[in-house]
């Protein structure tokens, strides 16, 4: 017993480190593409807009990206980015470039809300001015408090519009997004014991997914959606384990069976390979397998003997990002597969961990925790610029699963 409860203790611990917009978009008028000069670190940026939140929101979103700086002049910037509100639910995104100004590029696209009309024509800017994918009209699951107790919450990427998805009073880690959205994964303790929870995000509903003996976290959807992989322990130790995404074919197979505990599963963007933590060896270390089992194999990390909670960086699979213990605390490192190598990325006063890529392969959420509290942050992992996400006023906010825009 006294056994048993100590794993239960140490996957809590593990874990807690590790509405769809259908808006169509389309073009009002294209005079050809813009090129952005190469080996710049930050692009000067002037914001305008006659719409008090357009003009907000693309303020807060251009100083948090990390590829730019926001400027009062079109001296200092290369661009000008404009949002025009067309209706209520549309939004128009004018590029200018140049002294005296030149348009460049204009489009208009459309949401569900004004809100999400606005973060739309962000990302639209963010394309056309850095070659990158947007992230902003993306949606973040996290894990955060109402009444005093965990509680899992969905929201747009500044904590805007969003809403409650539990009541469970009771710890809650681990939320993992579907691929499509429809659907969001977590573990709860609502029933006294660690089981996996699906949330239908289209009727606000969840069912049961996983309530075997000993404790179910760590669930995590595969990139194509057809698959989750998940941690149990009901063979006596912490293993991995890989089902059906479909509750009624569910068909667990292992995918780990050592001696060690492997938590904190993570997928290759093909949906062919794992990595994880296992404590099998010489410390906490990260290993990669095959999804359909047959052996496990170190990752060389080389950068600390606590290394858990990774994640793939799907749009560039060479690297990954996991947390390190360092000293008495914890940050996020990141390990290039071509180069052998890891590296620090962040130096957070307090701790640095939960880290997930953005869909631009550039950006990485995290939580950054001290003693009292715990907020989500955006890092940029080239120009390590870092900005808060969650306010303080919602209080914790932590385990950040993010959706990409759709």
């Amino acid at each position: 017993m006294i056994r048993f409860k100590l794993k239960i203790v140490f996957l809590i611990l593990m874990a807690s480190m590790v509405g769809l917009d259908l808006g169509v978009s389309h073009a009002q008028r294209d005079i050809g593409p813009i090129y952005v000069t190469p080996g710049l670190t930050t692009y000067g940026i002037v914001v305008r807009s006659d719409d008090d939140l357009a003009r907000g929101l693309l303020n807060r979103a251009m100083t948090a990206h990390g590829a730019y700086r926001v400027e009062t002049s079109m001296s200092k910037a290369s661009f000008a980015l404009t949002i025009r509100m067309v209706s209520e639910t549309a939004a128009q995104i004018i590029i200018s470039s140049g002294v005296p100004e030149q348009e460049q590029y204009r489009e208009t696209v459309v949401g569900q809300s004004k809100r999400k009309a606005i973060l739309k024509a962000i990302d639209v800017a963010v394309r056309k001015t850095s070659g990158l994918p947007g992230f902003f009209s993306g949606k973040i699951a996290y894990v955060g408090e109402y009444q005093g107790r965990p509680e899992l919450f969905a929201v747009d990427f500044f904590f805007g519009e969003g809403y409650r998805l539990t009541l469970d009073r009771a710890d809650i880690v681990s939320p993992s997004w579907s691929p499509d959205g429809n659907y969001v994964l977590y573990t709860s303790f609502k029933s006294g014991y660690a089981n996996i929870h699906r949330m239908d995000m289209r009727q606000q509903r969840y069912i049961v997914l996983a309530k075997f003996n000993g404790t179910n976290t760590s669930p995590r959807y595969s990139p194509q959606g057809d698959r989750i992989a998940m941690v149990l322990t009901g063979g006596g130790n912490a293993d991995i384990f890989v089902g059906s995404s479909n509750p009624s074919q569910l068909r667990l197979r292992n995918v780990t069976k050592s001696r060690g505990e492997e938590v904190a599963p993570c997928w290759s963007r093909d949906g062919s390979q794992l990595i994880f933590s296992s404590d099998i060896g010489t410390g906490v270390q990260l290993y990669l397998s095959s999804a359909f089992g047959g052996g496990m194999r170190r990752i060389p990390t080389d950068i600390s003997r606590y290394c858990t909670e990774p994640d793939w960086n799907h749009a560039n699979p060479d690297l990954i990002a996991f947390t390190v213990g360092v000293s008495d605390s914890f940050q996020i490192a990141t390990y290039s597969f071509k180069e052998r190598r890891s590296r620090f990325a962040t130096s957070e006063a307090g701790d640095a961990v939960q880290p997930q890529w953005l869909n631009d392969g550039r950006h990485l959420l995290y939580t950054k925790r001290t003693a009292n509290q715990r907020r989500i942050v955006l890092f940029d992992t080239m120009t390590s610029h870092r900005f808060q996400l969650s306010p303080n006023s919602i209080g914790n906010a932590s385990e950040a699963s993010f959706l990409p825009p759709r």
